[in-house]
């Protein structure tokens, strides 16, 4: 699973940036998530929860904001989006897709105290 070991060096970011902007606490963090990633919501919000714990993001809720990407399919030329790695071309139903672009994982905004 290693939504968890994403989540421990999301909480290490948050940690970092604390010392930077001398904040105490986070309440909130919105994480952008593109099919890339790999990451499953249910593990990563499970995963956030455990490695949290006895931090300054300890309760703090996780937002996953699932960002779709740009494919265009090398069969047809057909332009679109895709959210799964394993995404058919709506057109054709071919598999060969270019991915243009990826938001991977990014971490959004963070509403802290």
């Amino acid at each position: 699973m290693h939504e968890l070991s994403l989540c421990r060096t999301l909480v290490g970011i948050l940690e970092t940036q604390a010392g930077r902007h001398h904040y105490r606490r986070v309440r909130r963090v919105e994480l952008r998530v593109g099919p890339q990633a790999m990451v499953e919501p249910g593990a990563m919000m499970f995963s956030f929860d455990v490695a949290s714990r006895g931090t300054l993001a300890e309760g703090a809720v996780l937002e996953i904001r699932l960002v779709p990407t740009r494919v265009v399919c090398l069969d047809c030329s057909h332009e679109g989006e895709a959210e799964k790695l394993a995404e058919a071309c709506a057109v054709c139903g071919s598999y060969r897709l270019l991915w243009e672009e990826d938001a991977g994982l990014r971490l959004g905004e963070i509403e802290v105290d």
